[in-house]
C-alpha cells in the first residue's frame, strides 16, 4: 500500500470533549487524497479505542508513562511516512465548508520551498488568534505579559503581522503549534522538536531551526480552522505560567536576545 499524502496528529490525555469536536469535525472535512490519522494514547485513563473508528486509517501509539509535549510531536513525526504531516492541538476543529486541508496541501506543493505552514487561526467567540507571529524580544514580552503594551503600542502590532493581510500568504518568522502543516522532506534534513522545551516554545524553536536550513516557514490565508484556545499561562501564579517563562528563558539562551538576524523571511502575497 503506498503512503499517504497526510499524516494527522493528535495527542489524547483524557481531553474526550475536544477530542470528539476535534474528529467529527474532521470527519466532515475530509480532502479529496489520502489521510490516516496518528493518534497517541498519551497513558490516559479511558484509552482511545471509542476513536478508532471515527477516521479511517487510525494507527494508535500508546504511551505506558505520560511523555511531554515536545516529545509526542517527535513520536508522531517519526512514525509519519506520508508527503505531509498535520501536528494538531486537541481543541482544534474544521469547518467543512471550508475545505481546510485540500487548501493546505495544495498550497504547500505550490510553496515546494515551504517546510511548515499554517492556516487562519480563530478563537472561541470569532475572535482571530493571529497564528503568524515575529520573534519575540524582552519589550514584546514586556507588553505581551506585563500588561505594558499601552507604553508601546507598536509593538503588538509588529508581534502579530497587523500589517499582513490575514487571507493573503506570506513568509513570516513562526507559527503557533497549534496547527503546523510540515513536509516530509523538511522534517527529514531539519530533525524534530527540541525535548528541552517541553511545553512551549518548540514550535518558536522548531521554526528558527527551519529558517536556518533554508525553509521558509508560511502563513495561508484562504484556508482556517477553530481553536479553542484555554491560555493557562495566562494566569502569572500557575504553573503553566511558570513553564511559559522557564522555556521563554531556555529559548533565548539558544538563540540570543536578538535572534531576528538569524531569519530570512521574506513576504510572499
Amino acid at each position: 500500500m503506498s503512503p499517504p499524502v497526510l499524516d494527522i496528529g493528535v495527542i489524547y490525555t483524557d481531553d474526550d470533549e475536544h477530542m470528539q469536536n476535534l474528529l467529527f469535525s474532521l470527519r466532515a472535512s475530509l480532502p479529496a487524497f489520502p489521510i490516516r490519522l496518528l493518534l497517541i494514547e498519551n497513558a490516559s485513563r479511558q484509552g482511545v479505542e471509542r476513536y478508532r473508528e471515527l477516521i479511517e486509517p487510525t494507527e494508535v501509539l500508546v504511551n505506558k508513562e505520560r511523555r511531554t509535549y515536545a516529545e509526542n510531536l517527535n513520536l508522531i513525526l517519526a512514525a509519519s511516512n506520508a508527503e505531509f504531516v498535520l501536528l494538531l492541538n486537541t481543541d482544534i476543529q474544521f469547518d467543512n465548508q471550508n475545505r481546510c486541508l485540500d487548501r493546505m496541501i495544495t498550497f504547500m506543493r505550490q510553496q515546494t520551498d515551504c517546510g511548515v505552514a499554517g492556516c487562519r487561526v480563530y478563537l472561541p467567540g470569532g475572535e482571530y488568534g493571529y497564528p503568524a507571529r515575529r520573534l519575540q524580544t524582552p519589550l514584546t514580552f514586556l507588553t505581551r505579559r506585563m500588561g505594558m503594551d499601552c507604553f508601546f503600542p507598536g509593538e503588538k502590532d509588529r508581534y502579530l503581522y497587523t500589517d499582513q493581510n490575514r487571507h493573503g500568504s506570506f513568509a513570516c518568522e513562526w507559527l503557533s503549534g497549534c496547527f503546523m502543516l510540515i513536509r516530509r522532506e523538511a522534517y527529514i534534513e531539519v530533525g524534530g522538536f527540541d525535548e528541552q522545551f517541553q511545553k512551549y516554545y518548540e514550535d518558536v524553536d522548531y521554526a528558527v531551526r527551519m529558517h536556518r536550513q533554508n525553509w521558509k516557514v508560511m502563513f495561508h490565508g484562504e484556508a482556517l480552522c477553530y481553536h479553542n484556545e484555554q491560555r493557562a499561562s495566562r494566569n502569572l501564579l500557575s504553573r503553566d505560567a511558570w513553564l511559559h517563562a522557564r522555556s521563554w528563558i531556555r529559548w533565548h539562551r539558544k538563540w540570543g536576545w536578538n535572534p531576528s538576524h538569524l531569519l530570512q523571511a521574506e513576504s510572499t502575497d
